[in-house]
């Protein structure tokens, strides 16, 4: 008989099976009372008596051999003749990691990891004697064949299919189609409404048409012709109508038929791509134990809402953050047992996990009740960083501050070691959520511990949209990723150092313009309307609205792929097809805001420069602040110039040794690199003493004025004194444009 069939599903089942494994033993070692251990005595046993009994079915004597070996240990601790102490849970726990990687190379198992076996097999011999000596195990033949049969039968009278995840994709796309198909119906239901309205609206003019004739004089001829023939108008008009109101009807009533078969189908479908969290949930306990074990503490972890169902795809890009986090909680957040004794703290730190839904996403919790994150801290190892300057740090609020930890290399260990303190950990949090569309936030009270909250959509596959109108384009934006629509008056926009902004709730909204930051060439609909609408966005740290034309609907949609065309291209998340058959882009306004990782060539634009050079003048813009990078962006491209961006002194000094610039639009105060030290290097570094440097900054003061000046910017610019004309113009006449 041909076994190969059944290794995919003793691969799942062994799977499954160390994981009971696992809980068991972590339960034993956490449980007091003697009948809950016993229970988890029970659960482990029978987890490696089917490991053993399924192994030897498929002629795969070392796992076997293992499983029955771990079934001998626990065994005696049923029968009391061993104790769970911690060092006999470890071993245990490294039989069934061993499980594991046997497992994983059927069915052919590898010298390598068979040489491991003996020496484990040995270490519970000492524990349990009766375990019985054999042979050296050797490689597994490609295809195993069973010597005789077995007792234990391999279990498969699960009711389960196996189907692949592309097959579940592409029925979940074709359901998709179907919605959009309906979207196609429902506009036809439209056509079909207008179209009673102009066939009651032609009955009308025929009453009125009526009634002027029958004030007219004509001979008793005439007027029987006129009548008849009026008479039978009026009867065609009145099955015309007839026939439009029952089409109508029926159109209804099937187009709610199909709308309820339509979601059903999309639910069922969507109920087999979802996975319980408790997937990655599972290994947190195990995870947490040796963090803790490894760093000299004691931590207990608490999972709730392990239940709570996701998208696999969502699963998967979740995964690594939680983990990420889970060894902060640990290595960062819980003190060592004499440090919270010392508090008044029991010596067990608590770790809790939690989900929960809330409509269309999920919150995950991590939470932990150690020493806290300190905000002063935080501020002083940015300062030493370079990412701030002392001036810029004392302006930020506790969540501004808190937000530093996401910066890429930012960490305040002081010691780099296995489990943390290389600043890798935080900015992949942040960057996974991001690609979800979704957002993560930071709250801690020094000394009472530090909860991180995480939302994220439900699905990757099916979203709720809100489409808008940017010049003469339709995009989608997640439902998810706003908070309110707003109306923004003309006369209602103000400028903080050179920057729109409007006040909301009392509080001030930095005003950006979607056109621009996808580089669409678009008159702004505030040069032509008195009063815009503007999506308000659910971001993490800036209050920010992105100003859209208009905003034409909100829907469900079904989100189809890109392709590797625009891989590079994290701020399109997919596109989404209207009823029209028209493809939608579905944008990411949060990896826009907040990761600024898509910055779009420049768009032709239908203003011209001032003059006509033979070349478009190459301008370079530095500044560490996003939107005024962008407004400066906006500005300089919408005068004709070629704009290239810098998020500070050290990044435009490496675009200026590639690249060479026609000028330099520089703030002064950046981390890393400033202004004043910029342009310094320009001159000395790069020998560039000819190439115009304009300063644009808040420090209005003399002396900063004057030292601009003396380390070579031809031109000096205060923030408050910021006029877009006036820039223009010293740009022309630096680049010798003025007319």
């Amino acid at each position: 008989m041909d076994l190969t069939s059944f290794y995919d599903q003793f691969r799942d089942e062994t799977a499954e099976n160390v994981r009971v494994l696992n809980d068991a033993l972590l339960n034993l070692e956490a449980q007091v009372d003697d009948g809950q251990r016993r229970a988890a005595l029970d659960r482990a046993f029978r987890a490696v008596h089917t490991i053993k009994g399924s192994a030897r079915m498929l002629g795969f004597d070392p796992i076997a051999q293992l499983a029955h070996a771990l079934e001998h240990v626990l065994g005696d601790l049923r029968e009391g003749r061993c104790i769970p102490e911690r060092t006999l849970i470890d071993l245990l726990l490294q039989g069934g990691d061993l499980v594991t990687r046997l497992t994983a190379e059927i069915p052919q198992l590898s010298a390598a990891t068979l040489a491991h076996l003996p020496d484990f097999l040995q270490a519970l011999r000492a524990i349990s004697p009766a375990i019985p000596s054999v042979s050296p195990p050797t490689p597994q033949p490609a295809s195993p064949e069973p010597s005789s049969p077995i007792d234990t039968p391999l279990r498969t009278t699960r009711q389960t299919v196996r189907v692949r995840v592309d097959r579940l994709d592409r029925l979940f796309n074709l359901a998709g189609e179907l919605t959009i198909e309906q979207q196609s119906l429902a506009e036809l239901g439209t056509e079909l409404e207008q179209l009673y309205a102009l066939v009651s609206r032609q009955q009308r003019a025929l009453l009125a048409l009526e009634q002027e004739l029958a004030r007219l004089r004509f001979s008793s001829t005439q007027r029987q012709a006129l009548d008849a023939r009026l008479s039978t108008l009026r009867d065609v008009q009145v099955m015309l109508v007839d026939r439009v109101q029952n089409q109508r009807e029926n159109l209804d009533r099937y187009l709610s038929r199909q709308h309820l078969l339509v979601k059903d189908l999309e639910q069922e479908v969507m109920a087999v791509r979802l996975l319980p969290i408790a997937t990655i949930f599972n290994s947190l306990p195990r995870l947490v134990r040796d963090l803790a074990t490894a760093t000299g503490k004691q931590a207990v972890l608490e999972i709730r809402g392990e239940t709570t169902e996701l998208d696999r795809k969502v699963l998967e890009l979740i995964s690594d953050p939680l983990v990420h986090l889970i060894r902060n909680a640990v290595d960062h957040g819980l003190e060592p047992p004499d440090e919270r004794i010392a508090q008044g703290k029991p010596p067990t730190g608590l770790i809790q996990v939690s989900a929960e839904s809330s409509g269309n996403e999920v919150r995950i919790s991590i939470q932990d009740d150690g020493r806290g994150i300190d905000p002063a801290r935080i501020r002083t190892r940015a300062i030493e960083l370079g990412l701030l300057t002392a001036g810029r740090a004392d302006q930020l609020d506790t969540q501004e501050t808190l937000d530093l930890i996401f910066q890429p290399g930012f960490s305040t260990a002081t010691n780099v070691t296995e489990i943390s303190g290389r600043g890798v950990g935080m900015d992949i949090v942040r960057a996974n959520l991001l690609e979800l569309g979704g957002q993560v936030r930071i709250d801690s009270t020094i000394g009472q511990g530090t909860t991180i909250t995480l939302t994220i959509p439900l699905t990757l596959i099916t979203t709720r949209v809100v489409v808008v109108q940017v010049g003469q384009h339709h995009l989608a934006l997640p439902a998810v990723t706003i908070r309110s629509i707003l109306w923004v008056e003309r006369d209602q926009i103000q400028f903080i150092d050179g920057q729109p902004t409007f006040a909301h709730n009392q509080r001030t909204i930095s005003l950006l313009a979607l056109a621009e930051l996808l580089a669409i060439s678009a008159e702004s609909p505030l040069t032509r309307y008195r009063r815009v609408p503007a999506v308000l966005l659910k971001t993490r740290q800036h209050r920010v609205a992105l100003l859209v034309d208009d905003v034409i609907d909100e829907r469900e949609a079904v989100i189809k792929p890109l392709g590797p065309l625009f891989a590079r291209r994290p701020a399109l998340s997919g596109a989404i097809q209207s009823g029209d058959g028209r493809l939608v882009l579905l944008i990411n306004p949060l990896y826009l805001v907040e990761g600024n990782g898509y910055r779009p060539k420049p768009a032709a634009t239908a203003i011209k420069p001032v003059t006509e050079p033979t070349r478009m003048a190459r301008l370079l813009v530095v500044d560490d602040s996003f939107t005024t990078r962008e407004l400066l962006r906006s500005i300089l491209q919408s005068a004709g110039y070629d704009v290239t961006v810098a998020i500070d002194g050290a990044d435009a000094l490496d675009r200026l040794r590639s690249t060479p610039y026609d000028l330099v639009v520089s703030d002064i105060e950046m981390p890393r690199v400033d202004g004043f030290t910029l342009t310094t290097r320009i001159r000395n570094e790069l020998a560039l003493v000819d190439l115009p440097v304009i300063l644009i900054t808040s420090l209005a003061s003399e002396e900063h004025r004057r030292r601009g000046l003396e380390v070579g910017a031809q031109a000096y610019i205060v923030k408050s004194q910021f006029n877009q004309d006036s820039l223009l113009n010293v740009i022309q006449q630096l680049l010798g444009h003025e007319e």
